[in-house]
């Protein structure tokens, strides 16, 4: 069962969604940074937090109204002795976003940190990653809030207030 980020309009309309190193390793690190402060995570807390950021072809049923996807797993390249459940940050390789290309930075920044956030609260047993569907907008929506809050004070990053507004609208439609 995944939980997933969904757009809340076409995906058919401006940029498209590329993997980029650099943007990729900013923005995530940034949403750590912030995520973790904010929590104040103990040392445990964060190992139970690994996640990679993987990009899919069209061979995956990726959902048609996601922007990214959160799956919960195993890492199999870990030996296994040291084998233990990681998060998966996935992106749709390609799909066409509703953001133009000035708003990746902002909108890359905050997928991480609501996916963190998730990751958190899963941690903390504060949410079910099992959730039934029913609850599931009602975790969404929490997760929004946390995350508008965590990233309020950026306000100065290009295409953050925006963003924040773009999911406080796609959020109340829900």
């Amino acid at each position: 069962m995944a939980w997933v980020i969904p757009t809340g309009a076409s995906l058919r309309r401006k940029g498209r969604l590329l993997p980029c190193a650099h943007l990729l390793a900013a923005t995530s690190a940034l949403a750590e940074e912030l995520v973790f402060e904010h929590y104040a995570l103990s040392t445990r807390t964060l190992k139970k937090l690994q996640y990679e950021i993987r990009f899919l072809k069209d061979t995956w049923p990726f959902p048609e109204e996601a922007l990214a996807v959160l799956v919960k797993g195993r890492n199999e390249a870990d030996s296994p002795s040291t084998k233990r459940e990681s998060y998966f940050i996935l992106f749709p390789y390609g799909r066409r976003i509703p953001f133009s290309r000035g708003f990746l930075p902002a909108l890359m920044l905050y997928i991480f940190t609501h996916e963190l956030v998730h990751m958190v609260r899963f941690a903390r047993y504060e949410a079910s990653y099992f959730a039934k569907d029913e609850q599931r907008m009602l975790e969404e929506r929490k997760v929004h809030a946390k995350t508008r809050e965590i990233l309020k004070p950026l306000a100065f990053i290009p295409g953050l207030p925006e963003t924040l507004e773009y999911f406080d609208q796609n959020y109340q439609r829900r």
